[in-house]
């Protein structure tokens, strides 16, 4: 038991140290040439090493204002666009980089000291005009930024960071060359290690509408969170044909009725494939929605095969998709189900997607990469949290009756004396 118990101690040990926290870096320049940077790995995360040498090396950085924020990830990037105005104008007008994923790079605190570096920090709420920057050497000058945990609202406190990086490049940026560089301590939000929270986590921040399983065009924009199936069967009920829609390229085309309509509206998103759909040649999807009033929802799906005048219908099984506010996205994770409503044997047909988001009405005006809040197709009580709760309810229900009904029990008024008299019931008829 004993030689168990250290095991399991070291064994946490070890996988601590192992534990890295993972963050996202921005690099600006305002006094060098934009120049093409070797690819950024968008899913793999890059060491603390191969940050140094392969990245910030780029930039000949003699001087630098570090910018660190106690947490930041790459869901703050996407979700907070007007507070990050001011990082991305200094992104898009200087020789800059975004890397989304790297290990620990508040190292650099460290690391610059030991290479020669002046360190000089600034905490909040110092005035920056007073620093004490050598001007023959190498200047590191580490700005910590207020707390965004301790803040209620992280849209506020994210915003007066800002205001900050932009009070000190004011007053000492202007001064000489220096390489700005903004980042976190550790993650804001907890990481996670699917492939599928990764590669929407990255999506969202780095607004790539191309990635594999998002589509966009017109009004609408689904992003499939695995592969979907597309399944056609026989006269005696068997599959006959399961085709798997995984890494498979579409081109992607689509319709939206404008707001000069009326109160109701049609938009659909048409996505056609041409490779990996033997027997074949093509197969196009397209997936209709209506908005009325102030909500929108999924009507059905069309399927055409090879280049048949005709589509096959395909109704929305479960779950039901409608009544969505405009301006939100849908997401669910569980089953998404299709199947065709023609009886005749040998022509059924039906698409399962595990998994997905979508959005239809969207203001085209904004940014078409990125969805909004999320309605998700799972209510806050479900039936587990219903069990649990009737449960608990029930329990506590019997104690309260018995309780009660001690409560009710009568007591005599008159007890006997043993030195007296007893008390005599007088029994008449």
């Amino acid at each position: 038991m004993a030689a168990t118990s250290v095991i399991l101690l070291l064994c946490s040990l070890f996988s601590g140290i192992l534990a890295k926290d993972r963050v996202p870096v921005l690099i600006w320049n305002n006094n060098q040439v934009k120049d093409n940077f070797p690819a950024v790995p968008a899913l793999q995360a890059i060491d603390y090493a191969t940050f140094q040498s392969k990245y910030l090396a780029n930039f000949d950085a003699k001087n630098i204002i570090l910018f660190i924020q106690d947490a930041l990830s790459v869901e703050d990037l996407s979700s907070h666009p007007s507070e990050f105005q001011a990082v991305d104008k200094w992104m898009t007008e200087s020789h800059s980089l975004y890397l989304p994923n790297v290990e620990e790079p508040g190292h650099l605190t460290h690391d610059l000291a030991s290479h020669g570096y002046n360190v000089v920090s600034l905490e909040p709420g110092v005035p920056a005009a007073g620093l004490d920057l050598k001007q023959q050497d190498n200047n590191l000058v580490v700005v910590k930024l207020p707390s965004t945990l301790t803040n209620p609202s992280r849209s506020h406190a994210l915003q007066k960071a800002v205001e900050v990086m932009q009070n000190v490049i004011s007053k000492i940026g202007a001064k000489r060359e220096f390489t700005f560089i903004f980042t976190g301590l550790k993650p804001s939000v907890e990481d996670t290690s699917s492939k599928y929270d990764g590669r929407v986590r990255v999506r969202r921040a780095a607004e790539i509408p191309q990635e594999q399983g998002f589509h966009s065009e017109s009004c609408v924009k689904m992003y499939f969170k695995q592969n979907f199936t597309f399944q056609i069967y026989d006269k005696t009920g068997e599959v006959k044909t399961k085709i798997v829609f995984d890494d498979h390229s579409s081109t992607d085309t689509g319709h939206c009725d404008g707001t000069d309509i009326g109160p109701e509206r049609h938009a659909s998103l048409n996505m056609k494939f041409t490779s990996g759909v033997e027997p074949f040649t093509k197969i196009m999807f397209s997936f209709n929605f209506k908005s009325e009033r102030s909500s929108w929802g999924l009507i059905n799906a069309d399927v055409l095969l090879n280049n048949s005048k005709s589509s096959n219908s395909l109704e929305l099984v479960t779950p039901d998709i409608s009544g969505i506010p405009v301006g939100m996205s849908y997401s669910c994770a569980l089953p998404v189900y299709f199947a065709s409503n023609d009886s005749a044997i040998g022509n059924r047909m039906d698409v399962t997607m595990e998994g997905l988001q979508m959005e239809a009405f969207f203001d085209t005006n904004n940014n078409n990469s990125t969805f909004g809040p999320a309605w998700d197709c799972v209510g806050f009580f479900t039936v587990p949290i219903w069990a649990g709760l009737l449960t608990t309810l029930l329990l506590l229900l019997i104690p309260c009756i018995g309780l009660y009904m001690l409560s009710d029990i009568k007591t005599m008024d008159r007890f006997d004396d043993p030195k007296g008299q007893p008390i005599m019931v007088p029994n008449t008829e």
